[in-house]
């Protein structure tokens, strides 16, 4: 376990590893997709209230109910990224049905003209807060580095006896030296230092290789919420929750590089290494609790304000990380005055299965709304929410995670969520639109992501005892991603354009 820590460590800023600090993100930054009224006003509810949304984002809305509820939003995504490295361009597409929620509100109004206590709601509801399904997919020419430099910097300054045996190896550096990819120097001359290594591939003649990768993402995060909601004279309204939320996600990775040309560096025919093909499996598991707190404050029938805490969720996880690394020689003959001399054709290694127990401590989330009523002709809503992620926090009782702890105090920033809605009402039809804006730490996120844009649309019928919601989603990313790091910054880069469709509908039931 002490070698398997100290090598995870060391490899933190690397992309080939499994990097702790990375699901403080993915994990923290929840978006509760909810009904389709709320998901077609761009995710904006803190201050509306009356709608099966806020059990989630701001329970004091509960106390706006005045009837029974059941509703039932199954919704389908529609994703397609478009990849370019090296001016390639390549496209990939996932398509996903889900169920976004499922809930039930039961409502004990307590009206008469002399009460100001005028009764409350409670709510029960099964709410999907996030997405990781889909498929980026990239491919092009690199006449500047291979993934084989990164396994040299990674190694160098670490002896062959640091490495773990074949049946313990774990990462893809180690599997990289059980495929000759890499070895020490004093292999070549005994006088040479074995902490340093090189490549029969890259170290002697510099080849342009073609790089491709396919990186598929699936999995979602539910929160199960129990809430209540009260109502003090049609002026003050307050709620809370208490949320059990469940992870469930799963990435794998799938490196290859071929075509290696060494024309510009040799005039003589240099050809030891065909291809090589590595994958990575990480799937993580788990389950978080949190309560939300929350106002909402209607000083005049025209505009409401609301107010909601929601804090930390501790998640408790359970990731299992696994890869593989194959090789295709060119029947090289490979010099070891060490080990001995090996033709090389075809090889392979995979890795032991790393599990890890851990806990991760997501930032508070404050939120504030706002809401004005133009009448019975509808509203404008606006919400801000507002996260720290350098407090997010790890900890494992098997070992130390303090260095990820410092990685997201030093990077991590405050980010404010923008979310806002109109909604026009010709009954008994609604009319509705939404725009949203979802910011994270730049350089957090696996896919470094630079901007994240949601618009969105949608209708709705509302009769007495039934209603129907309608709502499109469109989300515009743009992110930057690297398969490796190197120190003088020349990985290759690739820029991602993600385009998503969510069509989105509710049924609801009022009695």
């Amino acid at each position: 376990m002490i070698r398997i820590v100290f090598l995870i460590l060391i490899a933190i800023p690397n992309l080939f590893a499994q990097s702790y600090y990375k699901d403080a993100v993915r994990f923290s930054n929840t978006k509760p997709l909810g009904s389709a009224r709320i998901q077609a006003l761009g995710g904006a509810s803190v201050a509306l209230g009356a709608d099966p949304s806020t059990i989630t984002s701001n329970p004091a809305g509960l106390g706006l109910y005045n009837s029974w509820e059941f509703t039932i939003t199954p919704s389908i995504n529609l994703n397609k990224t478009n990849s370019t490295v090296n001016n390639t361009n390549v496209d990939a597409s996932t398509n996903k049905f889900s169920i976004d929620q499922i809930s039930m509100v039961l409502s004990n109004p307590e009206r008469t003209e002399t009460d100001i206590w005028l009764g409350g709601s409670w709510g029960f509801s099964v709410q999907k807060v996030n997405d990781f399904n889909k498929t980026v997919t990239y491919q092009g020419v690199n006449p500047n580095n291979s993934l084989i430099d990164y396994f040299i910097e990674n190694s160098n300054g670490y002896p062959t006896s640091d490495i773990p045996a074949l049946e313990d190896a774990f990462d893809l550096t180690s599997l990289a030296y059980y495929n000759y990819l890499i070895g020490p120097w004093d292999i070549i001359d005994g006088s040479y230092p074995d902490d340093e290594y090189f490549s029969d591939a890259t170290s002697f003649y510099r080849p342009s290789v073609t790089q491709s990768e396919t990186i598929k993402t699936k999995g979602s995060q539910y929160e199960v919420a129990l809430g209540y909601g009260g109502n003090f004279a049609d002026v003050f309204y307050f709620g809370f929750n208490l949320a059990l939320s469940t992870v469930n996600y799963e990435s794998v990775k799938g490196f290859s590089e071929f075509n290696y040309d060494y024309s510009a560096t040799d005039s003589i025919s240099y050809l030891p290494l065909q291809s090589f093909n590595a994958t990575e499996k990480l799937t993580i598991n788990g389950t978080g609790a949190h309560i939300a707190l929350g106002i909402i404050i209607r000083p005049i029938p025209a505009f409401r304000i609301g107010a909601s805490v929601t804090t930390a969720t501790v998640y408790n996880l359970n990731d299992s990380y696994e890869t593989t690394l194959g090789a295709e020689w060119n029947n090289f003959y490979y010099e070891d005055i060490i080990g001995g001399d090996t033709l090389l054709n075809s090889t392979y290694a995979e890795s032991a299965i790393v599990e890890s127990l851990y806990s991760l401590r997501s930032p508070t989330k404050y939120a504030l709304g706002m809401a004005v009523f133009l009448g019975k002709l509808g509203f404008i809503t606006l919400d801000a929410e507002f996260l720290n992620y350098g407090k997010t926090f790890l900890e494992s009782q098997d070992f130390s995670m303090e260095s990820e702890n410092i990685y997201i105090a030093n990077n991590f920033s405050k980010e404010v969520n923008i979310k806002s809605g109109i909604e026009i009402r010709l009954s008994p039809l609604r009319l509705r639109a939404g725009y949203a804006l979802n910011k994270i730490p730049v350089n957090a996120e696996e896919y470094l992501q630079f901007s994240n844009h949601s618009f969105s649309g949608g209708a709705g019928f509302l009769f007495d005892h039934i209603y129907t919601d309608f709502a499109l989603v469109y989300n515009k990313s743009k992110a930057q991603y690297s398969p490796y790091l190197l120190s003088d910054y020349s990985e290759p880069i690739v820029n991602i354009n993600s385009n998503t469709i969510r069509g989105v509908f509710t049924l609801g039931f009022k009695f």
